[in-house]
This record gives structure tokens, sequence and C-alpha cells, in this order.
């Protein structure tokens, strides 16, 4: 866009071709050099200065330090203590082998007796797993009284299809645990179970698997919805290879995933209801704005790339960025030597209004920045300001959004090795497993006993074990 005002030479034009240009050559000059501005913007962007993941950045790319290199070796250290396999009580052991010396090594005497404490030497093993195939037969029998031809009938908790729990259960995990491919895992349970089972196949064991779970999911929903403070995030997705988006919300003792067509404000209320009146932390994406103030935090990990990337302008952005990258730095410094105990509440207190203070007074400051990228940032800041400090004077409350980024690493992983789901239905499924495998994580429950217990409950027609404990 052209400024009404004067026309000012840029930097990098030659003042020779720009006394010789006319008005609209000069107006050429300025387009041009906007565009090469931007682009050198682009290609300068990487996970240090924007909100790009790492795994985008090219091999060129130095990671950020963020600690000094040690000067210590690699490995254990002098005077750790030293970490050995414990060897299990003998007569937990599925077999024992006994080795004797048979005679004397020196004169040849013959030797007989037992050794009231030898050495003990454990081989853990795994056994050959073989699928065990239990044949259900329905007979038919007619009454010898009245003529009647009467079925036998099958107990509630004999699977219809053709698997039982353990394999519907097993499938299931490795959904989420494993981030496979439905191909992927087909060729896992063919070479560790001697198992075959078709890519179809484990499409529907998933979706039993997810019927078996909805209660949990419901569980996980009613928990987001009914903590004090959430974190959410948003990733791409592919859903029959059209764009979509995976959502997390992170709440009290679980976690909440679901797979959306849309990256709107909309799927903020619907995820966590009309009536939530939480915190929510987030990285300030335009689907969060309409929060209040008191109600939304910024995450401080995207707010220092965001001043690394003033720093890297350079010019009088710089100087911004630089106080203000500091300034956050080591308000984050002392919250976490508060929340380790190292600090006290008074103190914190005292480093917070004062670095608080020249935080306030840097995007103020900045707001009349000659870069209007810089300029724009800050002046957003300082009218949302309240948004950077919330989790100040809220408990449980985060500085930073890395718990929810944290949550979405794995399914991240997953989607570039299986490139998504083919339908709606495969969304729902890695919704409520995702969550589901997360949310055992979380409480400690261990995550395939757990799935069983709900697969059978449901081929039992009996009701679904309780995934979170209640309060």
């Amino acid at each position: 866009m052209m400024s009404d005002g004067p026309i000012i030479k840029p930097e990098c034009i030659p003042q020779e071709a720009w006394d010789q240009s006319g008005p609209a050559a000069r107006a050429c000059f300025l387009m041009l050099v906007e565009r090469l501005e931007k682009l050198e913007r682009l290609l300068g962007m990487n996970s240090g200065n924007s909100s790009r993941p790492p795994s985008t950045d090219g091999p060129g790319v130095t990671p950020p330090k963020t600690k000094a290199k040690s000067s210590k070796k690699r490995g254990g250290q002098a005077g750790h203590v030293k970490r050995v396999r414990p060897l299990i009580p003998t007569d937990q052991c599925d077999s024992v082998k006994y080795y004797k010396p048979s005679a004397c090594a020196d004169c040849g005497t013959k030797l007989s007796g037992t050794d009231s404490s030898p050495a003990r030497h454990q081989v853990t093993e795994l056994p050959t797993v073989k699928p065990i195939v239990t044949e259900h037969q329905i007979h038919s029998l007619e009454c010898p009284h009245c003529g009647k031809i009467c079925r036998g009938q099958m107990p509630l908790h004999v699977p219809a299809g053709s698997f039982g729990p353990t394999v519907v259960s097993t499938i299931t995990m490795l959904s989420s645990l494993g981030r496979l491919s439905q191909r992927m895992m087909a060729q896992l349970l063919r070479d560790l179970f001697d198992l075959e089972i078709s890519d179809g196949q484990i499409s529907r064991l998933q979706t039993i698997g997810r019927k078996a779970l909805q209660s949990g999911y419901e569980e996980i929903t009613a928990d987001v919805r009914q903590s004090a403070a959430v974190n959410m995030d948003e990733t791409g997705w592919r859903e029959n290879g059209l764009k979509a988006w995976l959502w997390t919300v992170v709440g009290r003792a679980s976690t909440l995933f679901s797979i959306r067509r849309t990256r709107s404000r909309s799927v903020v209320t619907e995820l966590l209801g009309a009536e939530f009146g939480g915190i929510i932390g987030s990285d300030r994406y335009s689907a969060y704005s309409h929060l209040d103030d008191h109600r939304h935090q910024f995450c401080w990990a995207h707010l220092l790339r965001d001043f690394q990337a003033m720093i890297e302008r350079k010019g009088p952005s710089a100087q911004i960025g630089t106080e203000l990258k500091s300034s956050g730095q080591e308000l984050i410094h002392h919250w976490n030597r508060l929340q380790d105990g190292v600090l006290r509440r008074a103190t914190f207190d005292n480093h917070f209004r004062r670095l608080r203070s020249i935080i306030l007074d840097t995007l103020e400051s900045g707001a009349s920045c000659s870069d209007s990228k810089t300029a724009e940032v800050c002046r957003r800041l300082g009218n949302e300001c309240y948004s950077l400090f919330v989790f100040v004077h809220h408990a449980g409350v985060s500085p930073t959004n890395n718990v929810a980024e944290r949550a979405l690493r794995k399914s991240v992983i997953f989607r570039k090795l299986s490139f998504g789901t083919e339908a709606s239905s495969g969304s729902q499924n890695m919704s409520v497993i995702l969550s589901v495998v997360e949310t055992c994580r979380r409480l400690n429950r261990h995550c395939l006993t757990f799935i069983k217990d709900a697969v059978q409950a449901f081929f039992s027609q009996t009701s679904a074990p309780a995934l979170i404990p209640v309060q």
C-alpha cells in the first residue's frame, strides 16, 4: 500500500537510480522492496522466532540454546548410584536351572552337595504367542413332545464377531500409542502374534473399541468443562484427503481430543460448552480472541519467539524486542523458582511488579516503532495486557501452553505416518481413542487393562468401568 505522504527512498536503492526515476518507477521500487522484505522474513522464520514447530526447521537452522553447555562427560557421573535390573524371588521364576561342578578342577575328586548361596543369574524371555481360537457350537434340537426346533443361545459376553476383547483392546491401544497405520498394524499382528487380519477388519475393531470407550470419552468431556483452567491448541489434520484440524483441551485430570473440519472459534464453545467460565491458555490464535482478558492466558513461549523476531528485524525493533524478551525470560525464571519452592511469594511479587512495569512501558513505546510489524504486535499486546499475567494471579494456570503442545506431539507424528483418517467415522474413532489413552497415562492407569475391561463390558452389555475417579 502506498502512503499519501512523500515517498521515502529505501536504503537498498542507489541514490542515482532513485534520482533518475519518476513517480511511477519509484512506486514500483517500493512495491518490489516490500515484497523482497516479506520473502526474506518468511525465509528467516523458524521455530525460534515464530509459531512454527521445530520439525519444520531445515538442517541449517541451529537449535536455540536453552542452557549453557555442561562440562561434564556424557553418561553416569562419579558417585552416582548404579542401577541394575533387580532379581525376582526364585520361587516366582517359571523354571530354575542348576549348574554344579562334578569334580574338583585341581585333584579330580568327585563333588556333591548344594551351595547355600549360589550365584544367581536370570534371563527374561518373551513366550511365543499363538492365537487362542475358541469354537462356539450352537445346537438346534427338536422337541420330542411338540416337534418345535429349539436353538441354543450363546452367553452375552461372547462377541458376535470373529475377535475377542484382547484383540480389540490391543488394536485400540496400538491405534494411539503405536501411531501405526492400519496396514502396519496388520503386519505387526502377523509378525508378533501370528494373527491374520485384514485392514478392513482393523477398522471395524477400532469402531468397536471407540464405542466401548465412549463412556470414558464423555467423562473426559465433563472433566475438562469442569476444570478451573485448561490449555487448548490445534494442529492440521487430513480427513479423506481434505484439510481438517485436531483440537486438544488439557484439563484438570484429563485430555480431550477432537477432529473437526474447521478451526473457528465455534469449536472452542462446542468442546468446552457454552457455560464454561474457567481460564484458557492458548497461543493467541484468533479463535480465542473473543475471550475476556482475565480468562485468557497468552503463551509466553510464543511471546518470546515473537520478541526474538523483533530482534532479528534489527534497527529500532531490535531494542524493543531485546527489552521484552529479557524481561519475559526473567519473569518466567522467577516463576519457575517460585514453583520449585526456592523463592518466597513476596519476593516473586516484588520481581513481578518491577518486570510488569518494564514490559508495559516497552509495549507502549514499541507501539510507535517505525517497523510496522513490531508496532502492531506491541499495540495488540498492550491492548490485551492483562492476558500476559493471568498466571500470576490464579493458581493452577501455566504461563505457557506447552502442556497442550506436548499432548499434540504424538498425534502429529501419527498424522505424518498415516496421512490422517479416511472418513469421519475414522476421525471419531481417533478422537475417542487418543483421549482415553492419554488420560490413562495422566492418571497412571494401566491403559490396556482399562480398555479391555471397557470392551468386555461392551460385549456383555454391562456398565462401562469409570475412567476418572470421583474427587
